[in-house]
């Protein structure tokens, strides 16, 4: 067990000195506390004074007799340092104490970046049959596969990645170089020409050990992307906090103020978008975010031009977003414009097939046409689509699209998992509705 590193707090940023000076003299009072040595190396890491982090590392592993955690954030902080054989092995120890898919993922780039193709294959395929990052691990294993010349698979796992993670500019620019490979240049060239300014985003990879981690660094990219996956998961008050803190940290930093348009058109604060738009715009007015989100706010003060407005300029910066294309459509919907808007949510489609938005339209107009069938399978994907508040109508107009497609027993099915859930979140008037559809139902 190493012994404890000579540090100082004061080698550390201004505002976290306070913090680092308490948890070296917490150490110094109980060098036996693996918490303790924990807690510190943690702060370290998240500063990146690596060294040190790694030896408190260790010594808490060692005094806690084999905690996951201390063996887990081990190995990513010499990935972290460049001593990426090293990293495998606590990565892999780390996975002898538990079977953690982010461990997989992280192994597996650790050998990829150490010249282990096979290795890091392996350990990626073990990660896509845990559940959770996706996208993440689709990119990772796909790059590999390329490295190795199994382009097919490669580029199959890509594609997967980028209908998953559309706005990661990263994706999109290793599958343009992959088609490029593949002969297919007109692809590639359609592809790499959809970056826009998002050319080196990552796909999310959600990680609540290394998040703890992240949250200790004085770094105002740190609280965006927090705020980005709080604002995923619906936490919107949360994600507004998060971004408000990246922009005391940075107040230049213009996606934070893009972000917190949308956020504060959710809560409906439209003073506080409005202010956050005006900024953002002087700032950078190429964020293809930026003016997507005031799209929404424009469509919620009841303004379908200026919202529709908003939206084209969105996909003038990236013409395959699929929130973009689908807001669009959305607004052409209310201004009448059923086949452009048709065209927008099919648009949508290509790039995340499972968007909620563009199949729920594009299955409504189905059901309007009557063409049940093709209803049936937009409503279907609707629902593996992120949740957004619309499942009692996905389920409502699915049921009736199976009803018309002689499907009797999934319509009731239908019809009672859409009344569950409007019975639990709303809309009264809906719920009212569905039952009275169910009781009309032949038994």
């Amino acid at each position: 067990m190493p012994a404890v590193p000579e540090l100082a707090a004061e080698s550390l940023p201004a505002p976290v000195v306070p913090k680092a000076r308490s948890l070296i003299d917490g150490v110094a009072a109980s060098p036996a506390d693996p918490w303790a040595n924990g807690d510190l190396a943690m702060l370290l890491h998240a500063h990146k004074r690596l060294s040190a982090a790694q030896a408190l590392y260790r010594r808490a592993a060692t005094l806690s007799g084999g905690e996951f955690r201390w063996t887990y954030l081990l190995g990513i902080a010499q990935h972290e340092s460049g001593q990426h054989a090293q990293a495998a092995g606590s990565l892999r120890m780390a996975l002898d104490i538990r079977s953690y898919g982010l461990a997989w993922i992280r192994l597996g780039e650790s050998l990829s970046a150490g010249g282990q193709l096979e290795a890091a294959a392996d350990a990626l395929r073990a990660a896509s049959n845990m559940d959770g990052n996706a996208a993440y691990v689709s990119y990772a294993l796909g790059k590999v596969l390329l490295e190795l010349g199994e382009t097919a698979e490669a580029l199959e796992l890509l594609e997967r990645a980028l209908a998953l993670a559309p706005d990661a500019g990263a994706i999109r620019h290793t599958l343009g170089t992959a088609y490029r490979s593949a002969g297919e240049h007109e692809l590639a060239q359609r592809t790499l020409a959809q970056i826009g300014a998002a050319a080196d985003r990552q796909p999310m990879l959600e990680d609540a050990f290394y998040e703890s981690v992240l949250g200790l660094a004085v770094d105002a990219r740190h609280f965006l992307n927090r705020g980005r996956s709080l604002d995923s998961a619906g936490q919107t008050a949360e994600a507004i906090e998060a971004y408000q803190q990246a922009i005391e940290l940075d107040p230049s930093m213009a996606q934070a103020h893009a972000n917190l348009v949308g956020s504060f058109g959710r809560t409906g604060e439209i003073d506080r978008a409005e202010e956050h738009y005006a900024t953002a715009l002087a700032l950078n007015p190429n964020l293809e975010e930026l003016h997507n989100n005031w799209g929404v706010v424009q469509a919620s003060r009841g303004d379908p031009a200026a919202a529709a407005a908003a939206f084209r300029r969105a996909l003038e910066l990236n013409p395959n977003s699929a929130g973009a294309n689908a807001n669009l459509g959305v607004a052409l919907l209310e201004a009448g414009q059923l086949d452009e808007a048709a065209r927008r949510f099919r648009e949508a489609v290509k790039s995340d097939p499972t968007n909620r938005p563009a199949r729920m339209n594009l299955g409504t107009l189905a059901l309007e046409e009557d063409r049940p069938g093709e209803a049936v399978e937009h409503l279907e994907a609707a629902l593996r689509g992120d949740e957004d508040g619309s499942e009692p109508f996905v389920r409502y107009a699915l049921g009736h699209a199976y009803q018309r497609t002689g499907r009797a027993a999934d319509a009731r099915r239908s019809f009672e998992l859409a009344l569950q859930v409007a019975e639990n979140r709303g809309p009264a008037d809906l719920a009212a509705q569905i039952r009275a559809d169910l009781e009309a139902l032949p038994q």
